[in-house]
């Protein structure tokens, strides 16, 4: 996929012509159950391809936490801060992101506990796919939600060329509250993906195998007094490393993914960047 240019103005027209600014959450996220065209069961692989229009795709998932407590991060994003990400990555030089969107809940207690977009680049198509995720608005008392879902998906369900031609890892985001479940039973692999037959993985496992082709990042939100709390943030240290980040003002959590990969790509082309010396975002 990945068909189409992103441009900042067409996505200022665009938000202006669906009456984002004036919308609540329920307005734009309307899906009552998980949209088809993102249930994983129906889901064999995601594409990121190179082609004429984009020939150096860059891969990048982003997993967002769909549960109760989440729901405003995909709003704000939608409302206010995709073209801080997508036209930061490109005005620092890296011209064909791709990005794919997740929803992530928890495979106890959820419905759709993982929901899967399209590797897009233009302000449409984005849009379209991030307004498709059903809100569910679940999870649980089981300290976790399944953040590694989105690792079993980028490792088994995502072929990119940015990997498979030049050997150049696509990022990979998780962003949430809460610990994460400490492994995927094969039941759940089962009923959830494609997969015929599958074994039960810890979350360790199914990190080394998307590790294999993704940079990934966690970014712990900070938007509440239980968030700030240890217990919440447990594990993820051993997990990731310094990979792990903890993000006080959500607002800024669609720069901080631009800004961390605009900061990798620059360590091949020994150039700096800061999006927050450039001009300002829409």
């Amino acid at each position: 996929m990945g068909h189409g240019k992103y441009s900042k103005i067409a996505h200022k027209r665009l938000r202006k012509s669906k009456g984002y600014d004036t919308k609540s959450r329920s307005q734009i996220f309307t899906s009552a159950k998980i949209d088809s065209e993102m249930d994983p069961t129906k889901i064999v692989m995601r594409e990121c391809r190179d082609s004429e229009e984009h020939p150096e795709s860059l891969a990048i998932i982003v997993g967002l936490d769909v549960t109760g407590s989440m729901g405003f991060v995909p709003e704000d994003i939608v409302k206010n801060t995709l073209p801080d990400l997508v036209d930061s990555i490109i005005q620092a030089g890296f011209k064909d992101p791709q990005i794919l969107f997740l929803g992530l809940g928890d495979f106890i207690y959820d419905r759709a506990p993982l929901q899967a977009g399209q590797f897009e680049s233009s302000a449409q198509l984005l849009d379209r796919w991030l307004t498709k995720v059903y809100l569910e608005g679940g999870g649980g008392g089981n300290n976790g939600e399944a953040y590694n879902l989105a690792y079993l998906f980028g490792a088994r369900h995502t072929s990119i060329d940015c990997w498979e031609k030049r050997k150049q890892r696509g990022f990979l985001f998780t962003i949430g509250d809460e610990p994460c479940l400490p492994n995927i039973p094969a039941s759940t692999i089962t009923n959830l993906t494609t997969a015929a037959q599958a074994s039960t993985v810890s979350t360790q496992e199914i990190l080394q195998e998307a590790q294999e082709k993704y940079k990934v990042y966690h970014l712990h939100l900070e938007h509440n007094n239980s968030a700030r709390t240890d217990g919440r943030k447990q594990g993820w240290k051993e997990l990731l490393g310094q990979n792990f980040q903890i993000i006080p003002d959500y607002k800024r959590v669609a720069k901080t993914i631009a800004q961390i990969v605009i900061n990798d790509m620059d360590k091949s082309t020994n150039t700096t960047s800061n999006i927050d010396t450039e001009e300002e975002m829409l």
